[in-house]
């Protein structure tokens, strides 16, 4: 039995697929919604151990009624089984190789028969795999509780991870300078930009438009600022009653009750107050949606230099795109941006604005590429399974 485990990892969940030779359904599948895997928001270990729960949930759901055993696949190293299983593990919050060899490290620990065809790579990737059937090629944007753009450019030899991609195997033609957060693997160029975190703003992610809504508020309640419905929004969600002689207070108190840094995940739980009342015409609200997607524009772009300056994105039969789905990438020109994350719903307020910046560089005006916005029918987790597929096969099927 052929098995391809994918797991995706976020701020505030963790998902597990397995899957075999066929597209169309999955074999196994754990979500895990209240267990994030960013080890940068709920530490090392509680990432680890999610990753860990939604694989054992998914292979105990796909291998149900069935001879073998989640160990068979786990823990058995027999060279007969080996080929026939991988697993790809797309957490957020893994900057570097140092963050992926020791989640690859600790992983391959507790389950040593998955760590011949095993890669940890950042969420970004499985997010661009989840919109090209697992062929690395493009650029992916995550717009979810924090943000990152994240891109492939011409293909060389380790088709599965991104910059920070570690998996079972040394490729001596690793280009070591990251200059302008640009790595060369085997051949193909890889950049990344954004995902700093909360600290460095992230705009563009659910925190950035969660903490405009709150400074919204804050400035209607104190009179300094414009009026917005954002104000009786953001109270009514905090279960505030406005006019209220303490809302000022108890505003401050849900901010910092876990500390001096409000908890990321409950202010991006803000983030569709904004889309909302922007779909609506809030003229605060667009405001902030506007500058959310120029953050994101400028993430994509950067991205984008990054990669041309590497050596381009090659063309799309290059890359490997052997479905019929993606015949309007031959073009090489042509470069797929898959949008994924919570705010960038297909017809959401967020991902309308940033096709339209997109589309005003396209123009001629400001001369940039022609970019395809892609929206992915399946989940990151599904990228990370494909991309564990080719481990076992670089050729596809």
């Amino acid at each position: 039995m052929r098995l391809a485990i994918g797991v995706d990892g976020g701020g505030t969940g963790t998902t597990c697929v397995v899957i075999a030779d066929d597209d169309d359904e999955h074999l196994g599948r754990c979500e895990l919604r209240d267990r994030g895997a960013n080890a940068n928001s709920v530490g090392f270990e509680s990432a680890l151990r999610a990753v860990l729960d939604a694989v054992d949930g998914a292979l105990d759901d796909a291998l149900s009624g069935t001879r073998w055993k989640k160990e068979d696949v786990t823990l058995g190293v027999d060279d007969a089984t080996a080929g026939r299983r991988a697993l790809a593990v797309v957490c957020a919050g893994i900057d570097g190789d140092g963050d992926a060899r020791r989640l690859r490290d600790a992983l391959v620990a507790r389950m040593p028969g998955l760590a011949r065809r095993l890669v940890v790579d950042n969420d970004a990737a499985g997010a661009l795999a989840s919109g090209t059937e697992g062929t690395m090629r493009g650029i992916a944007v995550v717009a979810g509780t924090g943000t990152v753009a994240f891109g492939v450019g011409a293909p060389g030899g380790n088709t599965a991870g991104g910059d920070a991609a570690v998996n079972g195997e040394t490729d001596d033609d690793e280009d070591k300078n990251t200059t302008g957060r640009r790595v060369k693997v085997g051949g193909a160029v890889r950049a990344r930009a954004g995902g700093w975190g909360p600290a460095f703003e992230d705009r563009g992610s659910g925190h950035h438009l969660g903490t405009r809504a709150l400074n919204a508020a804050a400035r209607v309640e104190d009179g300094r600022g414009p009026p917005t419905r954002l104000h009786g929004d953001v109270l009514a969600k905090l279960r505030l009653r406005p006019g209220a002689s303490n809302v000022a207070d108890e505003l401050r108190r849900w901010a910092y009750s876990s500390g001096p840094a409000p908890e990321w995940s409950k202010v991006a739980d803000l983030a569709p107050l904004v889309t909302r009342a922007a779909a609506e015409g809030d003229a605060v609200a667009v405001g902030i949606v506007n500058d959310a997607a120029e953050g994101l524009w400028e993430q994509i772009f950067a991205v984008y230099m990054a990669i041309k300056r590497g050596g381009g994105f090659g063309s799309a039969a290059d890359a490997g795109y052997a479905s019929r789905a993606f015949k309007q990438y031959s073009d090489g020109d042509i470069v797929p941006i898959v949008l994924c994350g919570g705010l960038l719903q297909r017809d959401g307020v967020l991902t309308k604005k940033l096709g339209e910046s997109l589309m005003a560089r396209e123009s001629g005006r400001t001369g940039m590429f022609s970019g395809l916005l892609v929206h992915p029918a399946r989940g990151p987790e599904w990228g990370a399974a494909w991309m564990a597929r080719k481990l076992m096969d670089p050729f596809g099927r």
